[in-house]
């Protein structure tokens, strides 16, 4: 009785002593926003199969890019609290989870960088790094990665974290869908302030485009919540860009946009609206004998 006693205590004061924060749930918990990515990101869309372990209704999807080393950089809304106990090989390690949902092969790896924006290089900008792998297929998994490597040459003190790196089937070029939510990891440092920032009111709304298939012309519409830099741009099945649609400052507003899609040819497509750190995706087709 008495060991059972010290061993419930134990895991007491360790989840105390690590406490975890989740950065982002897709449906009102924000604190932490995307930076670049090299493929295509809807950062709010719906579940595609809600279950036991994702029941929400928001998550985001990912279309990885074909390069081999494919990004997702996500900055926190404040600097991470010292690291150091997430980068350690023992069992009683603190450790980083997501949930994940792909039609990606079993095994798929999942790779995870903790480091700073300041520096872009590798090793030099990344302190840590962690690995975890998919167990099933077309269907929501709690993933937890687990410390591998500190590399060295590292300029990235633990105490100064403030970037995430993701990569989806490193060295490889899979074009991977992976739908992704509840990122759990470090606490913030928020010091004597800061809450996360609640999303019940996204800063862009990006509606489906109509006509929808297109055939000589389409308007896509949207909506933005506060003044900002909004992109607008058109990307084929294999993440290239076929048009910037529009990138400049804009006032908060409705706005619809007429895209002339004749010398398009037929196809399916993506069009993603960007906006401070947030984006947004729909799909276009173009067919001239619908």
């Amino acid at each position: 009785m008495k060991k059972l006693y010290f061993i419930i205590i134990f895991f007491i004061v360790i989840q105390n002593t690590f406490g975890q924060q989740l950065y982002r749930d897709f449906e009102g918990i924000r604190a932490i926003s995307f930076g670049p990515y090299t493929g295509i990101l809807d950062s709010l869309t719906y579940n595609p199969a809600p279950n036991d372990i994702d029941s929400s209704e928001h998550c985001a999807k990912y279309i990885r890019d074909t390069v081999r080393y494919d990004v997702i950089k996500l900055y926190p809304d404040f600097k991470l609290i010292d690291v150091s106990p997430y980068a350690d090989l023992s069992s009683q390690a603190p450790k980083i989870q997501m949930k994940v949902y792909t039609s990606a092969p079993i095994g798929t790896q999942i790779l995870l960088q903790l480091g700073i924006r300041s520096i872009n290089d590798y090793p030099a900008g990344v302190h840590s790094e962690y690995a975890a792998a998919t167990t099933v297929k077309n269907a929501w998994e709690l993933v937890t990665f687990y410390y591998y490597n500190s590399p060295g040459g590292s300029y990235a003190l633990p105490n100064k974290i403030d970037k995430i790196v993701i990569l989806f089937n490193p060295n490889s070029n899979n074009r991977d869908t992976i739908f992704f939510d509840d990122i759990t990891g470090p606490e913030l440092n928020y010091n004597t302030s800061g809450i996360p920032y609640n999303e019940s009111m996204p800063p862009a709304k990006l509606s489906q485009n109509n006509p929808n298939p297109a055939k000589q012309n389409t308007v896509i519409s949207f909506q933005i919540n506060t003044a900002g830099e909004v992109s607008l741009e058109l990307f084929d099945m294999l993440g290239n860009s076929v048009s910037t649609i529009l990138n400049q400052e804009m006032k908060a507003g409705s706005y619809s946009i007429p895209i002339e899609t004749a010398a398009i040819p037929d196809g399916i497509y993506f069009y993603v609206l960007k906006m401070d750190g947030y984006s947004q995706t729909r799909r276009l087709v173009i067919s001239k004998n619908y």
